[in-house]
């Protein structure tokens, strides 16, 4: 078996996170970033990259790479963590393929995490929503089309992937209107939608006389929306509310805010944990948590809800993969 990290490396994506796990595109690209970044760094230090074997990417090594990432890439701890990850994944697999390198993948295994500040995610609140929906000019096709992309993105948390991905045949309107989307590892769910979006979407499909088999969404060239295409129309309806009621949305608006900000109005409405978790598509509750706490006080209520939940006679109604979840979740808390 060759020693090349490239002969690994390439096995890695093509059998592992490709064919065996199903990846989907966007994933496969940030942990091609890594390999690239480590690459660059190994390059800075006059190595020849195409000579790199697996011996060479050692404990110490790994560690002067998250160093170099935070140094000279300006990376922040949950970028270097990501990275981090990455590398541990692959080195897993190495470990499970070669374990003569057994001792090796050890070892970077058992570096740790860096440990920063959790920021709760940044959202904006259901006055500013209603303010950037309100920009936009419905008469006019464009603002149509604008309208029932934006209300849909709210409504549904989809995560932006998810709504480019999105063909005609995947909205379903009726007495329970819902989408049928492909998320992270193509694993598919149905999302229901209000009225109000199912109306506004159902006018957009007929003005534009959209097939089935479209993409629900294009741009003025016809193609599939881009993640560059949906930052720039939220940017713009946020500056004419920002216009029309200076301070409304502070931040600087981003496609993935409408998701937060969908999963917090939903949290701080006393909507379950769990059915949060399966609305935004997560595989743990331990990543849905994030958003109680934005708000002390549901953080208070989730406290005591799970403490209910966690008595014995509760325990027997959970699966083995519900306790893990409810564990980390309770862990996170403290």
């Amino acid at each position: 078996m060759s020693e090349y990290l490239s002969f690994y490396v390439q096995r890695y994506f093509m059998s592992y996170l490709m064919k065996q796990h199903n990846y989907g595109a966007n994933t496969i690209s940030s942990y091609r970033d890594t390999f690239r970044l480590l690459l660059a760094f190994m390059a800075e230090s006059n190595t020849d990259i195409s000579k790199i074997e697996i011996y060479d990417i050692s404990h110490e090594r790994v560690l002067e790479f998250m160093t170099w990432l935070a140094e000279v890439r300006k990376n922040g701890v949950s970028t270097k963590n990501v990275r981090l990850a990455h590398i541990k994944s692959f080195f897993r697999y190495v470990m499970m393929t070669a374990p003569e390198h057994s001792d090796q993948c050890r070892k970077i295994l058992s570096i740790p995490f860096g440990k920063g500040e959790k920021k709760p995610p940044v959202c904006m609140s259901t006055d500013a929503i209603k303010q950037l929906l309100a920009a936009i000019d419905s008469s006019v096709d464009e603002g149509l089309r604008h309208l029932a992309l934006l209300s849909l993105m709210y409504d549904s948390a989809c995560r932006v992937q998810e709504i480019i991905g999105l063909n005609v045949m995947d909205f379903h309107p009726g007495q329970c209107c819902r989408i049928y989307v492909r998320g992270k590892g193509n694993k598919y769910r149905f999302i229901p939608l209000l009225s109000e979006t199912e109306k506004i979407v159902s006018k957009y499909i007929k003005r534009f006389r959209l097939t089935p088999d479209a993409p629900l969404f294009c741009n003025k060239n016809g193609e599939r929306l881009t993640r560059q295409g949906i930052r720039y129309i939220i940017q713009k309806y946020s500056k004419i509310a920002n216009k029309n009621e200076p301070g409304i949305i502070e931040s600087s608006a981003y496609p993935h805010i409408l998701r937060h900000s969908k999963a917090t109005h939903l949290v701080n409405r006393g909507v379950n944990i769990y059915n949060v978790r399966d609305f935004l598509g997560h595989e743990s509750v331990a990543t849905t948590q994030v958003y109680l706490t934005t708000n002390p006080e549901i953080t208070r209520k989730a406290i005591e809800s799970v403490a209910e939940k966690t008595v014995p006679e509760s325990l027997d109604f959970f699966s083995e993969e519900e306790r893990d979840d409810l564990l980390s979740f309770l862990d996170s808390l403290g």
